[in-house]
C-alpha cells in the first residue's frame, strides 16, 4: 500500500537521526565508505580528507545524518557562522551622474582639510560651483539635483566619521568600514550518499525531508541562542560549455550538489534544477546586501534565505507535495 506524505515522513522521522561528525571516533572510519551523488568527487573528498581536523579547529562544524537500523551515513552537512552586510556609501547614479557627484565630494572634502590656504580654499569652491554646474547640465530636474547633492553631503559626511574613527582606533589596515551587518550561517558543504537507498518509496527527494526536517530545526534552534538573520549557501555552475546558457544561470555543481537524487543530470534538467533550488527549497539570489565569499567560491553563485521565513517555508513546501498527493 502506497504511503502518505505523513507516512513517508514518520518512517524518515523514526530512522534518519543527526550526529557530530566527532561523536565517535569510529566515524573517522565510516565515513571512508561515504560515496558523494552525481559526480561529487570534491565533496566527498572533503568528508573523507579534511572535515575531521577542520571541526577539530574549529573552522566549520560537520554532521553526520544517520540511518539508525542499516548504520549507513545518509546525508552530511557542515555550518559555519557567517555574515551580511551593506556598503558604506550605496549611492545610485547613472554612469552620467557619477562624475561631476564625485568631483562635488572631492571638492567638499577638501574643504574640511585642516590648514587649508586660501589658494587652496579658492579651487576648491570653484570646483564645487563647477560640479554643480556639471550636475544641471546632465540632470536638468531640479529636485533630482537636490537629491543628488544631499546625498553628497551625506556621502562626505560619511567619509569624513570613517577618517576619523580610523584616526582614533589606528585600525585602517585591518578592519573594513561598512553601513550595517546582518548575522548568518553559512551552510558550508552539504552531501548525499550515493550508495543509501531509502526502504521505502519516496514522493519526495530524499533532500528535501533533510533540509527541511533535519538541518533547519538545527538552524532554528541555533538562532533561538544567538543571533541570526539569513542563511546562505555557494552553489557554483561547472557545467559543460556545450550547455545552453540560460537567463538564470543554473545552480547545479559536482563540488556542491546537496540535493540531487538522481544519478546521473542530463542537459534537458538543468532548468529543473534551478527551479528545484528555488522552489523546494526557498532560496533565492542575493540581491540587497553583499557576502564575503572565498576566492575558492569566485564562479559561485550565492543564495540566502531569512530566517524568520524558514517556519513558514518549511510548511509550504510540505503542504505543496501533500497537496500533490491527493490528486
Amino acid at each position: 500500500m502506497k504511503l502518505s506524505i505523513e507516512e513517508q515522513k514518520k518512517f524518515l522521522f523514526d530512522r534518519l537521526k543527526t550526529e557530530p561528525l566527532r561523536k565517535v571516533e569510529e566515524n573517522k572510519d565510516d565515513i571512508k565508505a561515504f560515496v558523494q551523488a552525481t559526480k561529487g568527487e570534491k565533496i566527498s573528498s572533503y568528508l573523507i580528507n579534511n572535515a575531521w581536523n577542520d571541526d577539530c579547529d574549529r573552522n566549520t562544524k560537520v554532521f553526520l545524518v544517520r540511518d539508525q537500523k542499516t548504520k549507513e551515513i545518509v546525508f552530511f552537512f557542515a555550518i559555519n557562522c557567517g555574515i551580511l552586510f551593506s556598503e558604506l556609501n550605496i549611492w545610485n547614479l547613472s554612469q552620467a551622474e557619477k562624475v561631476p557627484f564625485d568631483k562635488y565630494v572631492e571638492a567638499m572634502q577638501r574643504l574640511k582639510a585642516s590648514n587649508l590656504s586660501k589658494e587652496d580654499e579658492e579651487k576648491a569652491n570653484e570646483q564645487i560651483s563647477e560640479s554643480m554646474g556639471e550636475l544641471w547640465e546632465v540632470v536638468q530636474e531640479p529636485d533630482r539635483v537636490s537629491y543628488l547633492l544631499s546625498l553628497a553631503d551625506e556621502k562626505v559626511q560619511l567619509l569624513e566619521e570613517k577618517r576619523e574613527a580610523l584616526s582614533e582606533t589606528g585600525e585602517g589596515e585591518h578592519t573594513q568600514q561598512v553601513q550595517d551587518t546582518f548575522p548568518a550561517i553559512d551552510i558550508k558543504f552539504l552531501g548525499r550518499n550515493k550508495e543509501y537507498k531509502p526502504e521505502i518509496q519516496l514522493d519526495f527527494r530524499l533532500g528535501v525531508y533533510v533540509f527541511w526536517e533535519m538541518i533547519v530545526p538545527h538552524l532554528l534552534e541555533i538562532a533561538e541562542k544567538v543571533g541570526c538573520k539569513y542563511i546562505y549557501l555557494f552553489a557554483a555552475d561547472n557545467t559543460e560549455q556545450t550547455v545552453k546558457v540560460v537567463a538564470d544561470p543554473p545552480m547545479w555543481t559536482p563540488d556542491y550538489d546537496p540535493y540531487a537524487d538522481e544519478d546521473e543530470v542530463v542537459k534537458e534538467e538543468i532548468r529543473t534544477l534551478v527551479n528545484y533550488y528555488i522552489n523546494e527549497l526557498k532560496f533565492r539570489y542575493v540581491s540587497k546586501y553583499k557576502i564575503l565569499k572565498p576566492h575558492y567560491e569566485r564562479r559561485c553563485y550565492t543564495l540566502v534565505q531569512e530566517v524568520e521565513h524558514l517556519q513558514s517555508n518549511r510548511e509550504s513546501v510540505w503542504q505543496s507535495h501533500t497537496t500533490e498527493d491527493k490528486k
